[in-house]
């Protein structure tokens, strides 16, 4: 949280870390020539925790949503195989393919998805404790600072239980995808 009571810089220092391990990260798996929904669990793992290490609590502006998610698409365009950006060579336009087909191949959900179920996550937790949720609720607003909105009221949109079938699933393919490949190199 910075003084002018805002997220804005620690989402601008996550996006900046995450970037830098993409970076990093996306070398690596581009050596190795890997399967995009195996490149989909490193960036889970290893990128998209960096990106959204303290979400939950975030107040999320659309300019700011919009830089991340950006960001997100970029990064699984550069994972795919199929669904990969293309350029006209005459005319010099790119055509870009849907966001749920790039996701989908790479085994990825929208961005709103994994920080809904952030929220949720630390929303069950207040909810077990609610002191720490009621001293913030009535807490008063400091002179001379606008009013804001919590993240506690904005829209949580993701149903625990479809998202723990979706994440099993996608888990199962997952293990597919990984035993196919295995199959393929030895032969």
């Amino acid at each position: 949280m910075a003084m002018d009571d805002t997220d804005t810089q620690a989402i601008r220092d996550n996006l900046s870390k995450a970037r830098q391990v993409w970076k990093r990260l996306h070398q690596l798996l581009r050596g190795e020539n890997m399967n995009p929904r195996v490149c989909g669990m490193f960036f889970k793992a290893v990128v998209q925790a960096v990106l959204l290490y303290g979400s939950e609590t975030w107040v999320l502006t659309e300019s700011a949503m919009r830089c991340l998610e950006g960001f997100y698409y970029r990064a699984a365009c550069r994972m795919v195989r199929e669904n990969r950006p293309k350029k006209n060579s005459q005319t010099g336009e790119w055509t870009y393919p849907a966001r749920k087909d790039v996701f989908e191949e790479v085994g990825l959900y929208t961005l709103t998805e994994y920080i809904d179920r952030r929220r949720k996550t630390i929303g069950t937790y207040i909810s077990t404790d609610r002191s720490i949720f009621d001293l913030y609720r009535n807490g008063e607003r400091r002179r001379g600072t606008n009013s804001r909105r919590w993240w506690w009221d904005q829209l949580i949109i993701a149903d625990l239980e479809s998202e723990e079938n979706a994440s099993s699933d996608v888990s199962e393919n997952a293990s597919e995808v990984g035993s196919q490949s295995s199959i393929e190199d030895s032969a």
